[in-house]
């Protein structure tokens, strides 16, 4: 009888130096929850309107300082922007062509229609570019589909096109092409349902991810 109470003690004091296990003991603690109420979820609503209206104008001013580049004017950037999403839509067979401007999509298709415009001035001669280097010129900018993909979305560019194309590709195709492979966000297409992933062109959350191979 002594044995286990001498036994039983020694587990006390070892519980006593080691405490309990602390999920254990968070359950057994009385937490202080944030009373809210609706005089504070009013204050917060406000709070969070005012930050999104100003990143909301800081953006627009972005777009307007990069319109110069685009075109004459805002109105006309848009309606370029539009003009070329319904094309992008229409292509890929999604006859509904509505849409909704967000400034955040409309600065991310300027953007890379910069880019894709700096990168093909680097390889333009005074005809345009040829279609043995459309490969080159995608992985330039950053993207790395295969040839077949390449020769699929070519065919699909120039389907209505009367008599047979040029080998030769200009500037303003080449890069719609390119959005037409790699459509822009206002699109709203999936583009994992049009790229899919392979061993050698693998898509990383929904990125392609050959350039980190390469």
């Amino acid at each position: 009888m002594s044995k286990t109470i001498v036994k039983s003690d020694k587990i006390d004091s070892k519980v006593k130096r080691i405490g309990p296990h602390i999920e254990i003991y968070q359950l057994f603690q009385g937490r202080n929850k944030p009373i809210f109420t609706k005089r504070i979820i009013k204050l917060i609503i406000t709070v969070q309107a005012y930050i999104r209206g100003w990143l909301e104008r800081k953006r627009l001013q972005r777009i307007k300082s990069k319109v110069p580049y685009h075109g004459p004017n805002l109105k006309t950037v848009i309606q370029m922007y539009q003009c070329l999403i319904h094309r992008v839509r229409h292509r890929l067979g999604l006859w509904r062509t509505r849409q909704i401007i967000y400034f955040g999509e409309l600065e991310e298709w300027m953007d890379r229609k910069k880019f894709y415009e700096t990168m093909f001035a680097k390889r333009e001669d005074w005809q345009g570019l040829e279609r043995s280097e459309l490969m080159k010129y995608f992985n330039d900018c950053g993207h790395f589909p295969t040839q077949t993909q390449i020769d699929e979305f070519w065919d699909l560019f120039h389907r209505h096109s009367q008599g047979k194309y040029s080998e030769v590709i200009k500037k303003s195709n080449a890069i719609e092409l390119l959005f037409t492979l790699y459509p822009p966000q206002g699109a709203r297409v999936n583009i994992s349902t049009r790229l899919r992933s392979t061993w050698l062109r693998p898509l990383v959350d929904g990125e392609e991810g050959y350039k980190y191979i390469v």
